[in-house]
This record gives C-alpha cells, structure tokens and sequence, in this order.
C-alpha cells in the first residue's frame, strides 16, 4: 500500500509529539492530525526522558530553537530524580540520568560498571559528579574548550568512560508544549489539522481502516492511523480482538491527585523531579519556571480522593485545590500495531507516572516504528506487525518489573507498604534476578528482554540507581567481587580523580533559577562550549 496520508487521531502531547517526529523523518506523505479542543489532556506525566529532547532538536522540516522552546513553554531542564522516604521514612537518593556506562578496560564486559560497585562496595550512597549538580541545582554547562586547566584530564577520561553528567531531560507544561508544537507543525504545507470529535471509522473487507467519521459527518481517509487517544483508545482495542493485559496484581496504584502551586519570587526551581513516598502511594513534585506540577498517585481501595488530599494538605502544610482524580489500570494491550493502526502513548498502554515511562514510550514507540517498519510502500504483513508487537510487549513488560522494583521497600508503616512490597506483587523474572543478585551483582545481560533485546535504554544506570538506593544490593558482595576481578584498584584510583575535580565543575555549573531568568538566551553558546 502506497502511504499517501498518515492520520493521527488525537492531540496533547503525545498527538502533536507524533506528527513533529513524522513530518521531520518522512517524506512525500501528507499529514493529518484530528484532535477536539473537547477533548481535555489528562496531563499526568510532565517529565520526560532524553528521548523527547532528541525530538525537540531534531532537525528536518520543522526547526525548532530550543531557547524559544524553553522560555514559551515555561519547561525546564531535568537532569534526575530524587526519591525520599521509599526506603524508609526520612532518607533519600538521587537518580541521575544517563545513557550505558562504558568500561574501558572491557573486563569482565564493557557494561561492567565498576564505578557504581566502588561506591555500593565502600557502602556509599551513589552521589557522584551529577548527583552534585543536582544537590546543589546547577546545571552542567562547562567550558572546557577555553582557559580550562582540566581540559586535557576531561578528554582523557570522559572520551573513555560516560558518567551521565551531560544529560538532560525537561519537565513540561503539557498543555503549553502540546500548543506550541502543534503551531510549529501546522507552518508545514504537508500538514493539516481537523478540530473534530470522532464518532466512528470505516473498514474495509480485510479490516484496514479507510476514514475517520467525525461527529460533524465529514469522512476523513487515511493509509496509516496513529491512535493518540489515550485511555480513549479510539482505535487500537476496536479494529480487530485486542486483549488488555493487566498489571494491577502487580502495580498497586490506580488514581492521581492532580493539583498546581503557582511560583513565587522566592520559589526554588530544581533540577531534578522529586518524588516522596506517603502512606499509600507517592507524590511528584515537578517544577517549571511558572508552576510546580504535582500530584498524588494512589491505591483508592485504602483512602480516597478526599483521604488523599487531607493527607498532602498536612504534609505540605498549605490547602491545595485539586485539578483532577484520575482513575487508571495499569496494564498493555496485547497488540501496539493492527492491521494499518498503530498505537502510542496512553491508548496502547500505561504503569504510572513514576519514572516518566508514558512520554518515554510514546517517543520510543514512534521511534522504533520510523526507524525499522515505516516505509512510503508499506504492505502491513503479519510477519512485521508480529515483531513489533513482540518487541512492544516485551519492553512493557520489562518496564512493569523496574517500576515494581521501587516498591521492594522495607516500610511496613501502612496495608499499603505492607502489600505492595510483598513477594507475591512481583513477577518470576524480577524474583529469579532479585536472587541471582544476591550471588553476583547485576549485570545487563540480566535486563535483556526476552529477545535478548534492551533497545528502550534502561539497563544498568537506572536499574543500579534504584538498587542501591533502596539498599537491595549487598556491599559486601561488591567489594569481593571487585577485588576478585582485580578491579578495586582501578575503581579507587578513579574514584579519586574524579572527586578531586567536581568541587571545579560545581563552581562552574550555572545555578538553575539564574539560567531561566538571565542565560537562557545564551543556550546556544553553552551547548557548543560545554561538556554536556
């Protein structure tokens, strides 16, 4: 079937994120998107991963400055996560973001991150270089091309191996970066917006959708759908059978309390998102330059939305005025991909909010289809949409196990802790790897999906963050195996040349409220003479 016109039904977020991610990797297809201002955005999730950054600088046909980006949308930039009282009541850690950590001396593997054991072996928390930088909300812009007297140490060492600091991520306005990609977009003469509700759709005999039906009567045909409806799931669970695979026995949490608490002149923007453990669930604290974005993710067959707000409003100490309830089954489809509809964001699936796996997903989906599946001529065979679909599924499913991971807590303060970090809530797989590691530390062979496949970049920086965060990892263990592989030295002597600089990079690191009051409009500069 020549692909003539792509159809994304739905807008927010993930609708628009989709047709930019379309029109900057394709060419000769016209591009309609179909979304109803009657429609609200759920906006659960306003932090990203990396991976909505490479849209954002992507370039194509759609040119995007991100120094714009960031002032119109009042985002900001996200370089981890802290977590306070999951292990226990009044302590933390922080999880940085990164790409794989790479062993230089290839020995026992090159993902054999021996710089993270150093610390779990030492019984440290992992509180390196960005760690820093989020504990004292800098951000990581370093000049190491001019009067740097580091310069030759940076180029050694990190030329070798990556200790996460130069990545980032943002923490959004949904609506406000919904609306400001849509008016990029829609600048394109390729692409063509329809303000309407779909009431239903059209097949043909072998069940390939032809046109939208909307609730104005007007038909809108198509080759290729995207479904970005959300939990509306216009589309992916009607064209054919589509099983919906629950995780509730699994992920606890079912609702959010979703409130605002607008910035004053004295508001400290972090640079990290920051989620607190309750009684029954957890709370996300994500700030943008004119707003804090929050909300209380919980299991309402232990408090209510009501139980729920009392609860933050005494935690936090002020009144709060919720913005929404939203109700969710955590779970996936069976298929991402049927016949010509493909599935992305919240209409294919969803574990929650933690973690930033929803916006993650919705770029990785879109992503991997471009990338291996989509072309001008496509023929919509089994063999293709079986691969998809299992490469999908898998990665679901390994995500479901990282998130349950967070819950493997020693809290017994409440029915909820008591449950959700029970044996029964985990999977055989997490079970077999949360033994192994009692033997062996962790090793990425061990997140391999079931097809030996890891292309949605978890793997050892996020997994070992959490593990040793939540005091999962034993360091004894770590130092054995570190001195059995002959690698305690080395790991010491790095461990020393790094600290020995990161007082400089700190100094160096532009303090986070400054930059979006005064640098921002330096962001180009910055990115071209920084290690980032």
């Amino acid at each position: 079937m020549l692909i003539k016109k792509i159809v994304i039904v739905g807008g927010g977020t993930a609708g628009w994120a989709t047709a930019l991610n379309f029109l900057q990797k394709t060419s000769n297809t016209e591009i309609i998107i179909v979304a109803s201002k009657e429609k609200p955005i759920i906006g659960v999730g306003e932090s990203t991963t990396g991976l909505f950054n490479d849209l954002i600088r992507s370039k194509g046909e759609v040119d995007i400055d991100e120094s714009d980006f960031l002032k119109k949308t009042g985002s900001t930039y996200k370089i981890g996560i802290k977590h306070s009282d999951w292990h226990t009541i009044g302590s933390s850690f922080t999880s940085p973001l990164g790409d794989e950590f790479f062993n230089e001396r290839k020995h026992p593997s090159v993902d054999y991150d021996y710089y993270r054991y150093y610390f779990l072996a030492n019984n440290m928390p992992y509180v390196a270089l960005q760690s820093k930088f989020m504990m004292n909300n800098k951000l990581s812009f370093i000049n190491i091309e001019k009067d740097n007297p580091h310069k030759n140490f940076f180029g050694n060492l990190y030329g070798k191996i990556n200790l996460q600091f130069q990545h980032m991520a943002y923490h959004l306005d949904t609506y406000k970066v919904g609306q400001y990609i849509k008016e990029k977009v829609l600048t394109n003469s390729r692409c063509k917006y329809y303000d309407e509700l779909i009431e239903d759709f059209t097949q043909d005999d072998k069940g390939f959708v032809v046109n939208l039906i909307t609730k104005s009567k007007e038909k809108i045909d198509g080759d290729l759908f995207i479904d970005c409806t959300g939990f509306s799931r216009l589309l992916i669970d009607k064209i054919q059978k589509n099983n919906f695979i629950s995780y509730k026995n699994q992920l606890m949490p079912n609702s959010a309390l979703t409130f605002h608490l607008e910035n004053n002149e004295d508001t400290i923007i972090n640079n990290f998102t920051h989620v607190s453990a309750k009684k029954f669930g957890w709370l996300w604290d994500i700030p943008l330059q004119h707003r804090k974005g929050m909300g209380y993710v919980y299991n309402d067959n232990f408090i209510d939305a009501e139980q729920a707000q009392k609860e933050i409003e005494n935690d936090l100490g002020i009144k709060i005025t919720p913005r929404s309830n939203i109700k969710f089954e955590a779970g996936r489809f069976e298929k991402f991909w049927c016949k010509n509809v493909l599935s992305t964001g919240l209409s294919s699936a969803f574990v929650e909010p933690l973690e930033a796996t929803s916006i993650h997903m919705t770029m990785l989906q879109v992503n991997y289809f471009l990338s291996y599946y989509f072309t001008n001529q496509m023929s919509f065979d089994d063999f293709s949409i079986n691969n998809y679909n299992n490469s999908m599924t898998s990665c679901w499913d390994d995500i479901k196990d990282f998130i349950v991971l967070h819950y493997h807590s020693p809290r017994r303060d409440t029915d909820f802790w008591k449950e959700a970090s029970s044996m029964d809530k985990k999977s055989d797989r997490l079970k077999g790897m949360l033994n192994t590691w009692k033997y062996r530390l962790p090793r990425v062979v061990d997140y391999k999906s079931k097809l030996g496949d890891s292309f949605y970049n978890l793997g050892n920086t996020l997994w070992l963050q959490i593990l040793m965060g939540m005091k999962i990892l034993d360091p004894q263990l770590a130092m054995k195996e570190l001195h059995n592989l002959k690698m305690y030295e080395y790991s010491e002597n790095k461990y020393k040349a790094i600290t020995a600089i990161e007082t400089y990079c700190i100094n160096q690191g532009i303090n986070n409220n400054e930059f979006y009051n005064n640098e921002i409009n330096k962001l180009n500069e910055y990115v071209k003479t920084s290690f980032r």
